[in-house]
């Protein structure tokens, strides 16, 4: 298979230009080297590393982010290297070697067709601190918001198929957030993935990154939380429609049926017709799931039966037998548990009711 390796950087040093030198003496022969608005006191170092011939240097005016960079090697490569099988991103502040590199390569040859993530072990205590409890956090945070399992969510040397050049080079995000909008586009895609396990180096505790932790940790989790946040827009809306609709049927048949009578008709109807609203959009709009509507209806009331009675009971076994308490109180506890459920049934929808199978 032919690769091209793909290097966006700002205000390189001798690691870039030493990098390249070993991927040009390992066989490397396209390596995409992108100047993201570098100053002129570092442009030496991308005219050294063009003086092999196998290295293209693109280059933006301004500074427009690793994005924004890796956007215009995916635009370049779908262009004018239709030969290339896959691209390897990388970085070239010296974080990752020709070893890692391999291992990325074989994985990609045993799953061709597979995005390739070279993950970073942060088991290790001489790992920064910032580093290791951000991508512990961000790994949690990613598997329940998104549903993909990576130990490393910010690892920058990956493997793209050139089938998904196109699509990637589309998506949104100029800076450090595109790489998080990589990921949510193989969930949301379908495309079928591999994590690697690749040395984990850092330099001078890693001093050298342009990742900014409030402001592109803003970015990044405000796109990964999305999908949670869908979601409880798609259920307030749903509890929006129940009043709605119970409170029309109420008024409708007020002087017409006895009051239980009517309030049993309003729940029915305000139920039924939420419920309904309340799949379509969790469906279309929050998971977008690919399964056919039969699976997941059954399964979307299969749990909400569930659900109801698994409130009813905590709340009865909280308020009526162990606190024994009434009124306000039962109120509270009826709102905490059914906040305890609303979690529990986001992570039960996208695991099993929305799921989306592997391709």
């Amino acid at each position: 298979m032919k690769y091209a390796i793909v290097i966006p950087t700002l205000n390189p040093d001798s690691k870039m230009t030493d990098f390249v030198d070993v991927l040009v003496g390992n066989g490397y022969e396209d390596i995409i080297l992108v100047n993201d608005g570098s100053t002129k006191e570092t442009v030496h170092f991308f005219e050294q590393a063009a003086e092999h011939p196998q290295v293209t240097v693109l280059t933006h005016e301004v500074n427009r982010g690793k994005g924004a960079g890796l956007k215009t090697a995916f635009r370049y490569l779908a262009e004018h290297r239709p030969d290339v099988d896959a691209a390897i991103t990388a970085d070239a502040d010296g974080q990752h070697n020709l070893d890692s590199l391999s291992r990325c390569v074989a994985a990609y040859e045993e799953h061709p067709g597979s995005v390739i993530f070279g993950g970073r072990d942060f088991s290790d205590k001489n790992i920064p601190f910032r580093s290791r409890f951000g991508n512990k956090v961000s790994s949690v945070v990613y598997r329940f918001s998104c549903g993909i399992k990576l130990q490393d969510t910010q690892t920058g040397l990956r493997i793209v198929p050139s089938e998904y050049f196109g699509k990637f080079s589309g998506l949104k995000g100029d800076r450090y957030e595109y790489e998080t909008q990589m990921i949510i586009a193989v969930k949301e895609l379908h495309i079928p993935y591999h994590e690697v396990s690749i040395d984990t180096i850092y330099i001078d505790d890693n001093e050298s990154s342009h990742f900014n932790p409030l402001r592109d940790s803003a970015r990044i989790y405000r796109i990964v939380l999305a999908y949670f946040f869908k979601f409880m827009a798609s259920s307030l809306f749903s509890w929006v429609v129940d009043i709605g609709i119970y409170a029309l049927v109420m008024a409708i048949f007020r002087n017409v049926l006895n009051p239980t009578t009517c309030h049993l008709v309003a729940t029915i109807a305000s139920r039924v017709i939420s419920s309904i609203v309340n799949y379509i959009l969790n469906r279309k709009v929050v998971f977008k799931a690919v399964d056919n509507v039969r699976k997941t209806a059954v399964r979307y009331y299969v749990l909400a039966a569930f659900q109801m009675l698994i409130s009813f009971l905590l709340v009865d076994l909280f308020a009526a037998k162990i606190l024994k308490v009434t009124g306000i109180l039962d109120v509270i506890i009826k709102c905490v548990v059914d906040g305890c459920l609303f979690i529990f049934s986001y992570g039960i929808q996208r695991k099993w009711v929305f799921r989306n199978k592997k391709i």
